[in-house]
């Protein structure tokens, strides 16, 4: 199966919460995950997160902030070793928009979520089209695009709460 790597920016439950989830999800359906290791402070890549990094066959965030700077890091460490934007996918909530420029948006795929449009199902889709392009074996894309459509899932629930508060 797949090895995973799933970050989030430090100051951010939320993420971190979704990410925590992923990697629950993700063991106990045969993924080797990885989370970073890190502190709410931490300005720089640890080396565990390095090593963890460089092992992974896919990068995943769900950014529902302005991406951190040790995110940038892990985002360009990840190319460094992945050299395939298609392998590392950031996905955006459309309300806050894009908060990266530069040379390193051209290290990963972006998408776009948008609870207020409730398409969940074709972002999904244009997901799973992009792991398909690169992907041999079916079955390791299709359980993929199940982890991150529980992704989707729990970020909808997640802003569904906050709205409520």
């Amino acid at each position: 199966m797949k090895t995973i790597f799933i970050t989030y920016n430090p100051k951010s439950k939320q993420e971190q919460t979704l990410a925590m989830r992923l990697h629950t999800i993700g063991a106990v359906n045969d993924f080797t995950m990885f989370l970073p290791d890190r502190t709410e402070n931490e300005n720089e890549i640890s080396e565990s997160s390095k090593s963890r990094i460089a092992r992974c066959d896919y990068f995943i965030i769900f950014s529902t902030n302005q991406l951190s700077t040790v995110v940038k890091q892990e985002i360009e460490l990840a190319f460094k070793y992945l050299n395939d934007k298609s392998k590392i996918l950031v996905i955006y909530d459309k309300q806050n928009g894009k908060n990266l420029t530069g040379d390193i948006v051209e290290h990963f795929t972006p998408f776009y979520f948008d609870q207020s449009e409730n398409k969940q199902d074709l972002l999904l889709q244009k997901i799973i089209g992009t792991i398909k392009e690169k992907e041999v074996k079916r079955t390791n894309s299709n359980a993929l695009a199940a982890i991150l459509g529980i992704g989707l899932g729990l970020l909808i629930l997640g802003s569904l709460s906050e709205n409520k508060k």
